[in-house]
């Protein structure tokens, strides 16, 4: 079998004794399940006795897909020293690739538990952006414990473009030259792989949905194509280049509280709607963030009315020790405004505002700052709008899931958006805290 260059320079990466995490894809036809079957064959070939996976979200998926590659390039390495068994793939040697089912149950295993006790050589998650983060970060823990005297042990990725956790794991660190030895991503199109069929590349130049066809065609991680996105990506990144919204004097502080590294803690300076300053704490203790706050505020002489905090969890005794609103995000909307809570109501806010053009950065920040903060406002979505009625957004749940943390930096944007409706209807039980 004739590997194309991008599955040559993947392959390369998947047989040294360097990398442990090989990204592979962007786009549709770039040869990803080929590069797995034939990975994976020629080490089972070689290695007696070994222990692989392949899996995907759903394991009805992979032995329809997978199974069905495996058989060809096999056929074209005239390799036939195997057999299917109802749990995967026996080679003649010994050597057993087995098919995990990768679906996320959030009700009998949250954590994948169920992979808890493999052991294996190294495996292949196909379809990689389909499948829960916290089944990628199990798998780590269970590869290199089985017959690696010989090989290094590895994990395959093979993906196309989505606004998730590969995006954040081996594409933008690859877009921005940040790299890390162990984790490798190679970029592959279409245009890469000439053994498609000649019509193929124009298939997918016919799709109509522009979202769609940038990311099967151009493999562009930058487009999400999920119905529910509430932003557009252009006036995403347009905050941090917006020199036309308006200052006016009125500072506001809104604050993400996290404890001794378990979330980041985020607080920002607000002049309307232009970010002015901030403050990153990725592991800090309550008191550090209420100095924090106490200098923000002195610094820019903002009252304690026009600062909100989160009030979940240990975001409570900031609240109270610092005398400021705190933001209760499954605490009732304001009158009038048929949303599932506060926080949909505020994320609603927040893309009105960015779509608007109306946000703006004037602080400088890093490029990986820059990319958490576009990455976590595609995560404002909605959610589930015709179950009652509701507006509701993604919730922090399946952000976390998606992303592999949780979405601090969209919730301390989304809370500058209470006091929009703070200032047009005060209510005693909507604004917790001190005056």
């Amino acid at each position: 079998m004739e590997l194309t260059q991008k599955q040559k320079q993947a392959y390369d990466l998947l047989t040294d004794m360097v990398t442990d995490y090989v990204g592979y894809g962007g786009a549709a036809g770039c040869g990803k399940t080929a590069l797995g079957c034939y990975w994976l064959l020629e080490l089972g070939f070689y290695l007696n006795g070994a222990r692989f996976f392949i899996g995907r979200d759903s394991i009805k998926d992979t032995k329809v897909s997978v199974i069905k590659t495996w058989s060809e390039v096999a056929k074209k390495i005239g390799f036939s020293g195997y057999e299917f068994t109802g749990d995967g793939i026996l080679f003649s040697n010994g050597t057993e690739v087995e098919l995990l089912d990768l679906s996320f149950y959030p009700q009998k295993d949250p954590v994948f538990e169920r992979l808890g006790s493999k052991e294996y050589t190294a495996g292949w998650i196909e379809e990689a952006s389909q499948v829960n983060y916290l089944a990628f970060e199990t798998l780590k823990t269970r590869v290199g414990r089985w017959k690696n005297e010989a090989v290094k042990s590895k994990i395959l990725c093979t993906f196309n473009p989505k606004k998730n956790w590969i995006d954040a794991v081996f594409y933008r660190p690859f877009a921005n030259g940040k790299e890390s030895k162990d984790t490798r991503f190679i970029y592959a199109l279409p245009s890469d792989n000439p053994f498609l069929p000649s019509d193929y590349i124009k298939r997918l130049h016919e799709l109509k949905d522009e979202a769609t066809k940038q990311r099967l065609l151009f493999g562009n991680f930058n487009y999400d194509d999920s119905p529910n996105t509430m932003c557009d990506y252009g006036a995403i990144t347009a905050i941090f280049k917006n020199d036309i919204v308006k200052k006016t004097g009125k500072y506001y502080i809104t604050a993400d509280i996290a404890r001794f590294g378990a979330d980041k803690a985020i607080i920002i300076v607000w002049d309307d709607w232009v970010v002015v300053d901030h403050r990153v704490f990725a592991i800090s203790k309550t008191t550090d963030i209420q100095l924090c706050i106490e200098h923000f505020r002195h610094k820019y002489k903002i009252p304690k009315r026009q600062c909100l905090a989160d009030d979940d969890g240990v975001g409570g005794g900031v609240v109270d020790n610092c005398g400021i609103l705190g933001f209760v995000n499954n605490g009732r909307p304001f009158d009038g405004e048929n949303y599932q809570n506060l926080q949909s109501q505020c994320g609603y806010k927040l893309a009105e505002k960015i779509n608007g053009g109306e946000v703006g950065f004037e602080c400088d920040l890093d490029e990986n700052t820059k990319e958490a903060i576009i990455s976590e406002l595609q995560q404002l979505q909605t959610y589930d709008s015709d179950s009652d009625g509701k507006l509701k957004i993604k919730p922090k749940e399946l952000i976390k899931q998606d992303i592999g943390h949780s979405p601090d930096w969209r919730d301390v944007f989304l809370m500058r958006a209470y006091f929009e409706y703070q200032r047009a209807a005060p209510k005693p039980q909507d604004l917790t805290g001190y005056f």
